[in-house]
């Protein structure tokens, strides 16, 4: 069962994603929609790049809340009630690197180990696998 610590902690990382730098990052993530491998290439690989640095803030980001979880620091079950877009980022990166597999190779793994043992993740995660077919 959920405590007020764990509340707290989901209000608090509800809070850092609301930072100006963390917004334009989810943002740009959540709509990029990369049309060759040259476009990848160049957002995924190029670290002089805006885009590139948004790549790597908003899924880290998620990869550290995630990996708050794994390890038991907040209550999994309100947790995967609470990362629906987290899910989405780790299910995109997995489509990229299906559809890229030679320049795309940012995998998200706290995210996929919390989603393999989260039924809530993973009914979240098959829903959101349907947006990429």
């Amino acid at each position: 069962m959920a405590t007020h610590a764990d509340a707290e902690l989901i209000l608090k990382l509800y809070d850092l994603r609301r930072e100006s730098v963390c917004r334009q990052a989810r943002a740009w993530f959540g709509g990029w929609k990369p049309e060759n491998a040259a476009d990848v290439a160049a957002a995924h690989n190029d670290g002089s790049r805006q885009d590139n640095a948004w790549l790597r803030q908003a899924t880290t980001y998620w990869e550290m809340a995630f990996s708050l979880a794994n390890h038991g620091c907040i209550d999994a079950d309100l947790f995967a009630k609470n990362c629906g877009e987290g899910v989405l980022y780790c299910v995109k990166c997995q489509h990229l690197k299906a559809k890229f597999p030679n320049v795309f190779t940012r995998s998200m793994p706290e995210a996929e180990a919390f989603i393999a043992k989260s039924a809530i993740a993973q009914k979240k995660a098959e829903i959101m696998k349907a947006r990429f077919a």
